[in-house]
């Protein structure tokens, strides 16, 4: 069922026990973030689905992705209020770093402190799949240029590079501060979000887009700083296809996680 946003889906099996929201990642179509929340639906969970678009998830600025996360949250709140989920557990699940990206800006903007703390105060948990992700010129190339032609993405990682030299360049000659530059913004927010609830985190060594030592080092800093931790660390999955490579144990930690 597609909710008044068509942008934000929503669907939920009869006496649904929990809601999960689930933030896709870039590149995805809808039928492929749909393979997960099927899953969920089948174990009496409830779902919202979206993918922020790519050109917010790249744009230098963001308001973009503060507007599209409010617009979220408003659906979630609504989803709740209209399909009888409102004292029934809330849970994120953030997909490679187009979805974390909603998470990092729910930090920048404190919505969960602000127009909607009712969330925050509501939120049981936040599962991060193959993410996130440490940006660096080189991951930002690969994902910009996952399934182009070879010439197309040679062109596409000199441009990254340009761009990021450009950005060094006008923060040198300008009071401007790299800490507002995307990459770092992301990773400061998702380093320094307030433990709200407990939080799984899937990834592989093998993963070429998410660096699993970064994300190993991330979940030792949460841990230090209250959050409570659980993770799986594959050797061979891939990128965002841990349903598929490591089905069996994907699925157990899921649905452990939501007690279902």
């Amino acid at each position: 069922m597609t909710g008044a946003d068509a942008r934000f889906t929503v669907d939920v099996p009869s006496g649904a026990s929990a809601l999960v929201v689930v933030g896709g990642w870039h590149g995805a179509r809808d039928k492929n973030v749909k393979k997960y929340t099927d899953e969920f639906n089948k174990w009496g969970v409830a779902t919202l689905r979206t993918i922020m678009p790519g050109h917010l998830t790249f744009s230098p600025v963001n308001s973009g992705r503060a507007a599209f996360t409010r617009d979220l949250l408003l659906s979630t709140r609504a989803a709740r209020q209209t399909h009888g989920l409102a004292d029934k557990p809330l849970y994120f699940m953030f997909m490679s770093n187009g979805g974390c990206w909603i998470w990092a800006t729910m930090h920048v903007e404190g919505s969960l402190d602000g127009e909607f703390a009712d969330l925050g105060l509501h939120l049981s948990g936040l599962i991060f799949d193959s993410s996130p992700a440490f940006m660096t010129v080189a991951s930002g190339a690969k994902v910009l240029s996952l399934g182009a032609h070879p010439a197309v993405a040679l062109a596409v990682k000199a441009a990254c590079y340009v761009a990021a030299g450009i950005i060094g360049a006008y923060s040198l000659l300008t009071t401007a501060s790299l800490d507002a530059v995307p990459p770092k913004m992301f990773w400061r927010a998702v380093r320094q979000a307030k433990p709200r609830a407990k939080e799984l985190y899937l990834f592989s060594d093998a993963d070429a887009l998410c660096d699993a030592s970064r994300v190993a080092e991330l979940i030792a800093e949460r841990g230090a700083d209250g959050a409570k931790t659980e993770f799986v660390r594959w050797q061979d999955s891939r990128h965002c296809a841990h349903l598929l490579d490591e089905r069996e144990q994907y699925v157990a930690a899921l649905r452990a996680f939501l007690g279902v």
